[in-house]
């Protein structure tokens, strides 16, 4: 699993944060940063990136298929 946060969409909620909080953190800007990919587990992670109310954080399976935002068809 591959994490990214998109740092322009950032709002320092920080609810990913609340939710994973071995994973993110807030860094000296009040943006989400990964701290530790593997901090929490996958599922936990997952939670964390859709508690973000601007779909900041995206999700990757190891093969490269974006799970979080769902990708419209």
């Amino acid at each position: 699993m591959r994490i990214e946060v998109d740092r322009e969409l950032c709002i320092s909620v920080a609810s990913c944060v609340a939710v994973a909080p071995n994973t993110f953190e807030l860094d000296s800007e009040g943006i989400a940063i990964i701290k530790n990919p593997t901090g929490d587990t996958k599922e936990t992670i997952l939670q964390a990136a859709q508690s973000c109310p601007v779909n900041a954080i995206r999700i990757f399976e190891d093969d490269g298929t974006q799970i979080h935002p769902p990708i419209a068809k």
